[in-house]
């Protein structure tokens, strides 16, 4: 224990700052008593400060996160205030009578420091993906002293999902592809299609999600589509980390031409959403059967015409010699001109 009749010298001229800054002072005890060592008057050193603080807190990016702390001991006077973040060597605030030099970004939420204000809560100007993690906070008062830890969680909201049709395929037999994407979410999120009657397709997509340079996460999910596909209308959500629905948009699948093309046949029969297998083929077959004969007739008929063309009478003798066919009656008598003559 130690006694309060300590000599009261200047606590400006104690190098508390330096002894905050080690990363080993895991314990408010182990810095209390350093900092008693090296002579500072706080009053009554066995008495245990009363602070009401945040244990938990949500940040979101881009905004302001306060981290409440207030000493509700009266009759003090605060000597020491320290905010760190653990892992980090230097204290982001650091009050000694007067306010030492903040970390960008970092202040008092209350700006009037003085001995008498009890209100030490921290303040993030611009919360940003890295400021997630553990701060503590000690305090060293003319009553007690104290030490809290308070843990930030930082969330981003997923954007907007939106959806664009491709023709570039990476899946074997696949013609056409949906590309689902949405950015600037933390922590990790997810992306899953649905069709019109809610059935999920998602295991029939590919999902990649990439860290952007703010810490910040983009999603990007690949539905293929297969020819015939039964799909007409989707739509694609984006989750949180809880599992929780942040944005949706809807999409209607062009069924007669993509970028005003038409569409390419494709002999590969349709797949339903689960990969079982075709679901037309009983309309194709026949198809394919009917068109066959009727090509073959025409063909036949056309054969037949051509060879009646070539078989038409001619008017030329089939013969080159033959006998003379009597044409007279043969009971009327020809006589000799000669003898007619006489």
């Amino acid at each position: 224990m130690f006694d309060s009749r300590i000599s009261n010298r200047s606590v400006a001229a104690v190098p508390v700052e330096e002894l905050v800054r080690s990363r080993n002072m895991a314990s408010s005890g182990t810095i209390v008593r350093m900092i008693y060592a090296f002579g500072i008057t706080v009053g009554f050193a066995d008495s245990s400060l009363m602070m009401e603080c945040d244990k938990t807190k949500m940040g979101h990016f881009g905004q302001q996160t306060l981290l409440n702390c207030v000493i509700k001991q009266q009759d003090v006077e605060v000597r020491v205030v320290s905010w760190r973040k653990l892992g980090l060597e230097d204290p982001l605030l650091f009050f000694q009578e007067t306010l030492k030099t903040p970390v960008n970004g970092f202040r008092f939420a209350d700006p009037s420091r003085s001995p008498k204000n009890m209100n030490v809560s921290l303040l993030i100007d611009n919360t940003k993906v890295e400021d997630e993690g553990e701060y503590e906070c000690l305090v060293v008062t003319t009553g007690g002293e104290g030490m809290i830890t308070t843990h930030l969680n930082v969330k981003a909201k997923y954007s907007q999902p939106t959806i664009k049709e491709t023709e570039e395929t990476q899946v074997l037999n696949a013609e056409r592809t949906l590309i689902c994407e949405s950015f600037g979410g933390y922590p990790e999120g997810k992306l899953r299609w649905f069709d019109v009657d809610d059935k999920d397709w998602t295991k029939s997509s590919n999902t990649t999600i990439t860290k952007m340079d703010s810490g910040l996460f983009k999603i990007s999910s690949r539905l293929p589509l297969l020819s015939g596909s039964a799909l007409e209308k989707c739509s694609c959500k984006v989750y949180d980390s809880n599992g929780a629905e942040e944005n949706e948009v809807s999409y209607e699948i062009s069924k007669s031409s993509f970028r005003g093309e038409i569409r390419r046949p494709s002999t590969t029969p349709p797949m339903d959403p689960n990969g079982d297998g075709p679901n037309e083929t009983k309309v194709i077959a026949p198809l394919v059967v009917i068109g066959s004969l009727i090509v073959g007739l025409l063909l036949v008929l056309l054969y037949r015409r051509r060879n009646q063309k070539m078989r038409r009478p001619s008017t030329a003798p089939l013969m080159g010699h033959h006998e003379h066919v009597e044409t007279q009656d043969p009971d009327v008598e020809t006589g000799d001109p000669e003898d007619d003559a006489q």
